[in-house]
């Protein structure tokens, strides 16, 4: 049992906003760097081109 008297199972998950589904088109396919600047033609990291 919890303070409120009810057991744990018995309670709503409740979650609000959160991360998106995928960030998958803000990771570079060739190292794997994170995108940070979307407006970048090319990954910091390895230079390789992003998809237009």
């Amino acid at each position: 049992m919890t303070d409120d008297g009810t057991r744990p199972a018995d309670r709503a998950e409740v979650t609000e906003g959160g991360d998106p589904v995928c960030w998958l088109n803000r990771v570079c396919e060739e190292c794997g760097a994170f995108r940070e600047d979307l407006s970048a033609p090319v990954c910091a990291r390895c230079g390789t081109p992003f998809p237009g």
